[in-house]
């Protein structure tokens, strides 16, 4: 390829990167990802980024458009890292998100597997019940909005297509009371200033929204006038936190939260199971997908009552409780306290009896559980997977059914792969839109024991 970064070349996409990124090559082989062009487009690309194997460009000119390009709803969609798939039509984005859980498949050796067609949303936008916003000072004040692609630069935010209306209309709320009170953000560069970032979290069954916000300083200027405002003007918010931070890693996780207004949790229900939300807890974010997320891995696993269950990385015990009334007993495990507390508060405040939660790393929990026998245990880890550990050690258990449940089609290939590889063979796969106009993609494997 030619040294000059900025030449300009004739390119077709071949295919798209699991973020949306379209893969093209030049004459003599050489990849470049292009951001906005869709599989079957030719462009007029430049290059804007060269690697010694692959490379990055932008179109200068479309030549042929795709039958199934739209014009996006939001007008920051091209600037705003919030949404990567809002120009492409939804029926097409769930085709590229169920090829991608195929792909991944072929990948691992599996092809005797008809992956079931996704389960999309008839509307896919307003969904996302929790958000969080960042801050940067523009000219005319505070701006609130997401990052741009790969990039730490604010896109200040007019409208917004993935936030329920309630939750936008609480951040328009919020910023222009910033404003007024000549509250700055924090700069990342000088250290200077005050808003990092606010986590807005509304219920979807309950008029309840709480507020978080990440602040270098453990107070709001005029903070009492502050907040006697905002819930003056919104009478859905029930609870305000502030948390100091020095940095932005895993702050949700160890720092205490001041209350400042409210209480500090809201209700609400998925399937029959109502949940008490905190702060920190973590749920899923579209409560309408969800619910239709646990039905259909309730349903692969074909529970009975007669069974134990072990439901890992429990969280606030989403899974764990929606399955109670369908097993003997079932058993959470999950690494954070509060969370643990939270599930146990659940338990009760849905009069299940049968539920039981241990606090502890899931490898560590599990492993003193080897000496007695469960019937099915159901995985729902973080984007990173399972620990090679915790696999072996459910592996050696025999353990007759797995539902693993997961956010990101790599590491579950990972882990599909080490399973597949010992004794457990994959009987169904269902994917679920839970993030539609993004490249996220979640799916449901069922794996059983091989028998002798």
């Amino acid at each position: 390829m030619s040294e000059n970064q900025n030449e300009k070349f004739i390119v077709e996409a071949i295919d798209l990167t699991h973020d949306g990124l379209a893969v093209t090559r030049l004459d003599d082989g050489y990849t470049v990802f292009v951001e906005d062009l869709l599989k079957g487009e030719t462009a007029e690309i430049e290059i804007t980024h060269r690697r010694k194997n692959f490379g990055f460009g932008q179109v200068v000119t479309r030549i042929n458009r795709s039958p199934y390009r739209q014009a996006p709803k939001c007008k920051h969609f091209y600037e705003c890292g919030g949404c990567q798939l809002m120009h492409m039509d939804y029926d097409v984005q769930v085709a590229f998100k169920k090829y991608r859980v195929e792909s991944m498949l072929k990948k691992i050796g599996v092809d005797n597997i008809d992956v079931d067609d996704m389960v999309s949303m008839v509307n896919p936008y307003y969904y996302r019940n929790k958000v969080e916003i960042k801050f940067a000072n523009g000219k005319e004040g505070i701006e609130a909005g997401f990052y741009q692609t790969k990039s730490h630069d604010v896109v200040d935010i007019e409208e917004c297509f993935i936030m329920p209306k309630k939750s936008f209309q609480l951040l328009t709320l919020i910023k222009n009371l910033f404003n007024q009170y000549k509250i700055s953000a924090f700069d990342e560069k000088t250290k200077n200033g005050l808003v990092k970032s606010i986590i807005i979290r509304e219920s979807s069954k309950h008029k309840e929204i709480l507020v978080l916000m990440n602040l270098s300083a453990s107070k709001l200027p005029n903070e009492r006038k502050f907040i006697k405002r905002l819930a003056e003007q919104q009478s859905e918010l029930v609870g305000v936190g502030i948390i100091k931070t020095d940095d932005d890693s895993d702050y949700h996780l160890n720092k205490p939260i001041r209350l400042v207004y409210g209480k500090r949790f809201i209700y609400d229900t998925i399937l029959d199971v109502k949940y008490r939300i905190g702060f920190k807890s973590f749920f899923q974010v579209n409560p309408l997908q969800t619910e239709r997320l646990y039905s259909t891995a309730i349903e692969m696993a074909g529970l009975s009552l007669k069974d134990k269950v072990i439901d890992a990385y429990s969280g606030i015990g989403s899974i764990a409780l929606n399955i109670a009334n369908k097993v003997y007993k079932v058993f959470g495990i999950e690494q954070l306290r509060a969370a643990v507390y939270d599930a146990k508060r659940n338990a009760k405040l849905n009069n299940i009896k049968n539920a039981f939660f241990e606090v502890g790393d899931a490898e560590k929990v599990i492993s003193k559980w080897k000496k007695y026998s469960f019937d099915a245990i159901f995985f729902d880890p973080p984007r990173k997977g399972c620990k090679k550990e915790f696999l072996k050690t459910v592996v050696d258990m025999k353990i007759p059914k797995i539902i693993y449940i997961s956010c990101n089609p790599a590491t579950l290939g990972r882990d599909l792969e080490y399973l597949i590889n010992h004794d457990y063979e994959i009987k169904k796969v269902a994917p679920v839109d839970m993030f539609p106009q993004t490249s996220h993609v979640e799916s449901i494997v069922l794996l059983s024991l091989k028998t002798a």
